[in-house]
């Protein structure tokens, strides 16, 4: 019987031992590529593996009829029959969420699965046919805890960044860019234009993929640089197959973002007559005497009665409407990409077109780009990444000086002609204080303010696989930029009417090179240990050259050359030099694609810094564990996508002047007929680095093929500040730079994707993302007053430092403040009134944007909403064009219309008064702070593709033809801003151009 029985037992051994099956194959994407770390199951068991970093795997099956689940984050699962095959290879389809597994990173990519950083990147298809003029001004909304701001609505502006925070007192808090490997110039480098922007010489058709890196872990590799935050972009490359041609056209109209209603109005002569007449009266004056100073200054622009009442306006002028036109916005884009198996190209060439709503103010752009990669040698290839552009901007000032045309029109009264009888832009009012400005002339063609900018990158690179997983990489590029800035001053009126017009011309030629060497290896060794190491070394320098001069006395308006000059007023020149010197290193493992480590290190060098601390040593540890390769969550269908992961690391900053650690002379001073020199700066050896400390925790989650998210949490220390601490005045200086003080900035950010519907004919999704944002200077021994701010020990980088404004006494009109931060005692004398900080800042609570997709066949709409809320706004120039008579007899707004006229009149405006109103239009004051909080639609796409069956034929692949707006609703919270909420990080506003709404009807074809 024990015989049987261990005979039985022997067979159904030997029959499952012969029943099993080994089966092995590779994973891969839709293009080919491996798939590292995905999971293949047998059906119905927990038996699985994960493939490795070659996209291989093996798998012993109960059955040669097992089914395999094959499963990776952000692509399709799928099953497939093993039926008897000893391989079975699986090509695996995009999810319908998810951006592309391949991300870009320091000096290499790396698969989402494998990043232990906070790492966001953008696709071509947020960028493509943009109707904006700067790459930056797309990231808005798109990317959680980044800050994207254009405070002036000048095509080619400068746009503000700030990635989690102010990082900075004194020093940059910007960004480091990164274009191809390189790291570039951004920023404005004007010196006479009010701003620009050396990132809008980009073309965003010409980019493949923006990745932002936010912490330690993905940034410190760039050590000094990385503090900010760094932003990859990665442009467009060839690709194996028959050429694509693709052209792009797009049309345009721009106008004001913010509606008629939310616009500053300026008064009519009516209502300008009665305020000067009433401004006199209130000052003590008789309305006869009113009206003689009026037709003093007017003439007979209006005719009064025998009572003094206005009988007939002779002339009426609306100098914002003549400043004001609905502008175009056009771009054309060609490009071509193809290749073979050993040479790949992409070229294109592209023009760009953007005038604001106010007359003169626009930017044109030529832009060009060639791409090329070639495997010259078995294992060993060469490409060359050349991209050339040339931009023309005219712009106009902001501020309060009057060659801002937005403050100047409304200052300008209505009563003063456009035109004089000759038929020229009228200049005569020079008497007074008008300083016989005339806007629309100035911005018609009789003054210059005009930017050209030559820009040209090339990245020329070579890779050489010296054996299988080890590759040399050496890369040299270079980023030239060539400024010409042209400004003139008619001198006939205005502000070059004194000296017979003036003209300054400044050039800027920028050399920046740069040379990477690295090595990279990859390896597996056992069954589940993957490992990747770089080793880099890095040399840059930048050189600046400029040269500017002036003059004044131009015999002819048409003569704006130097040359025609009859004075020669200024002439010098300047070359600035800085350089940087960098060893660096990472190391990436992974044991079976679960648990991931992360270390980099980097020794940078600078010449910015004293001789005792020019090195600085930069680091980071990244840690992840991908809890859904574990076995309890291994198979699931609910829960596809579960990785938890940390960071911690620093940064350093360098974005200070190339010589404020130097003592420095100055020569060119005349000592009585005698050159000479003197103390320009007074130097710190000691200088060093600002170090930022960053902590980073997040989980990426995802639910089936439906949501997808990932929530953070972050602390960012920055110490040692970079700061112009103020010194006595003894001295002979004012200020010196120096390492003091520390802030910190921690916050959560949130960003949730879903696929709510996905069918062949239909699909619908929504996405978003909210950043909680918080600051806080941690040391800081002595207060520092910055104008409208406060920095002190405990508050906010942007805490506002105001007299608290109390409104208007009803009984006189006169204007009333709060004694101090009780807000319980008013005073109507300025001098009891105190400075004082509210809580209002101009750092938002949270900040974001949401987008929703509709698709049904060959019909979408794509939106995307952007929000800033808790933020405060300060308007500089309101205390000016609210001004209660302060400056006589300069016009006003519409807003003193809702003066106080008369005993137990309520209202926030005090009477008008020629000369002022007791210090009512005083600076720093909450009179002039507004709640910025906002909601925007900031992009709207209805598009249609053409069938393919409809292309047949005549030799074009795509047609998409759509209809775009930008910024076309704006939803303030506060009723009291009559200004674009999109504000300087700063949070101040000069009387920019505003921002642009614009409505763009664009055709795509493909060839």
């Amino acid at each position: 019987m024990k015989k049987a029985l261990l005979c039985i037992m022997l067979g159904f051994l030997a029959s499952a031992m012969y029943s099993q099956s080994t089966v092995k194959g590779t994973i891969t994407d839709e293009s080919g590529e491996p798939l590292p770390g995905a999971t293949v199951l047998e059906k119905g068991t927990i038996n699985g593996t994960a493939t490795d970093l070659d996209g291989n795997y093996i798998l012993s099956v109960s059955t040669a009829n097992a089914i395999l689940e094959v499963s990776y984050t952000g692509f399709e699962k799928k099953e497939v029959a093993v039926s008897g095959r000893g391989t079975v290879d699986v090509s695996l389809a995009s999810a319908a969420i998810g951006i592309s597994e391949v991300v870009v990173v320091g000096y290499g990519e790396s698969r989402k699965e494998g990043l232990t950083g906070s790492v966001q990147s953008l696709g071509s298809e947020k960028l493509e046919q943009v109707p904006l003029a700067s790459i930056e001004q797309t990231l808005q909304g798109n990317v959680a805890g980044l800050q994207s701001v254009t405070g002036n609505g000048q095509p080619g502006a400068n746009v503000q960044i700030r990635i989690r925070g102010q990082g900075s007192i004194s020093a940059s808090s910007e960004p480091l860019y990164v274009i191809d490997g390189i790291p570039v110039t951004a920023g404005d480098l004007t010196r006479t234009n009010t701003t620009a922007n050396t990132m809008a010489s980009i073309n965003p058709n010409d980019i493949e993929s923006i990745t932002v890196l936010k912490d330690a872990s993905s940034t410190a590799i760039y050590g000094s640089r990385g503090a900010n935050g760094v932003i990859l972009i990665t442009t467009k490359s060839g690709k194996e197959g028959k050429p694509k041609v693709a052209l792009r056209t797009q049309y345009g109209f721009n106008d004001w973002a913010v509606t008629d209603n939310r616009r500053l109005k300026p008064l009519t002569s009516e209502q300008y007559t009665e305020m000067f007449i009433e401004g006199w009266v209130n000052r003590g004056e008789t309305v006869e005497r009113a009206i003689e100073r009026f037709e003093g200054y007017y003439g007979d622009a209006v005719t009064f009665g025998a009572n003094g009442e206005i009988q007939q306006v002779n002339v009426e002028t609306d100098w914002v409407e003549g400043i004001t036109r609905v502008g175009q916005n056009q771009s054309y884009d060609l490009s071509v990409q193809g290749g073979t198996d050993k040479v790949k190209y992409y070229a294109s060439a592209g023009y760009f077109s953007q005038e604001s709503p106010i007359i003169y103010s626009g930017l044109d752009r030529y832009n060009s780009r060639l791409n090329i990669t070639a495997e010259i040698l078995p294992g060993v290839s060469i490409s060359n990444n050349l991209s050339v552009s040339f931009l023309n901007q005219k712009g106009m000032s902001s501020g309060s000086g009057w060659a801002n045309p937005m403050y100047n029109a409304y200052f300008l009264a209505p009563v003063i002609p456009l035109y004089d009888e000759q038929g020229r832009f009228y200049g005569d009012h020079k008497s007074f204080f008008m300083g016989g400005n005339n806007p629309v002339g100035s911005l018609s063609g009789d003054d210059t303010r005009e930017f050209d900018q030559i820009r040209m990158m090339d990245n020329l690179s070579a890779d050489w696989e010296i054996v299988d997983g080890l590759t040399f990489r050496s890369s040299w590029a270079f980023d030239i930029i060539n400024i010409e800035e042209n400004f003139f001053r008619n001198g006939r009126y205005g502000d070059g009417r004194n000296v017979g017009g003036y003209a300054n011309e400044y050039y800027r030629n920028q050399l920046n090179w740069i040379g990477t060497q690295t090595l990279n290896y990859a390896t597996s060794f056992g069954e589940s240990h993957n490992i990747s190491a770089l080793a880099g070394y890095e040399s840059q320098k930048t050189t600046t050259k400029g040269i500017r001069a002036s003059g004044e006395g131009f015999p002819n308006p048409n003569l704006r050359t130097l040359a025609s000059a009859a004075t020669p007023t200024q002439a010098s020149s300047d070359i600035t030099e800085y350089s940087f010197e960098s060893v660096f290193s990472r190391l990436d493992y992974n044991f079976n694609y679960k648990y991931y480590l992360s270390a980099s290190i980097r020794r940078d060098g600078s010449s910015r810094f004293g001789s005792n601390n020019r090195f600085g040593t930069f680091w980071s540890l990244g840690l992840s564990w991908r809890l859904d390769q574990e076995e309890f969550l291994l198979g699931s269908e609910t829960i596809t996508q579960l990785k938890l992961r940390a960071s911690y690391g620093t940064n350093g900053n360098a974005g200070i002047g190339n010589y404020d650690a130097k003592s420095l002379f100055g020569f060119g001073f005349d000592y009585d007929g005698t050159g000479g020199g003197a103390v320009t700066n007074i130097g710190n050896q000691d200088l060093t680095w600002e170090t930022s400390t960053n902590f980073n925790v997040g989980l990426d989650f995802g639910l089936g093929n439906v949501l997808s998210g990932t929530v953070e949490y972050f602390e960012r220390e920055s110490d040692n500040l970079l700061l112009n601490r103020p010194i006595s005045a003894t001295t002979g200086f004012t200020s010196l730079t120096q390492n003091f003080g520390a802030m910190k900035n921690s916050g959560i950010e949130l960003t949730l994707n879903a696929a709510l519907v996905e069918t062949s004919d239909f699909q619908v999704s929504v996405g978003g993302n909210i950043s909680f944002l918080k600051n806080e200077i941690i040391r800081l021994d002595e207060e520092i007053i910055d104008g409208t701010k406060i920095r002190r020990e405990g508050l906010d980088f942007q805490s506002y430092y105001l007299y608290q404004w109390a409104g208007v006494n009803p009984d006189d009109g006169t204007p009333l403040w709060y004694v101090d931060e009780s807000m319980t005692e008013t005073t109507g004398n300025f001098s009891e009134a105190s400075r004082v900080v509210d809580g209002k800042s101009a750092t938002p609570d949270f900040f974001g944007g949401f987008s929703t997709f509709f698709r049904y066949k060959n019909l979408s709409l794509d939106g995307q909403f952007t929000f800033s809320w808790g933020n405060y706004i300060y308007d500089a120039e309101a205390r000016f064009l609210q001004g209660d008579g302060a400056l006589t007899p300069r016009s006003q707004t519409h807003l003193n219309l809702s003066r106080w006229e008369n005993p137990g009149d309520m209202t926030d405006v005090p009477y008008f008064r020629w000369g002022g109103n007791n210090n009512s239009n005083a600076a720093n004051m909450t009179r002039w702070l507004f709640d910025g909080s906002y909601v925007r639609l900031r992009n709207v796409t209805l598009a249609y593709d053409l069938p393919a069956s409809a292309l047949q034929g005549i030799g074009l692949s795509s047609i998409r033809a759509y209809v775009r707006g930008t910024n076309l609703l704006t939803f303030v919270k506060d009723d009291r801003l009559y200004h674009d909420p999109e504000a300087q990080i700063s949070g101040v506003i000069s009387s920019p151009v505003p921002n642009l709404k614009t409505i763009s009807f664009g055709v795509d074809f493909g060839f």
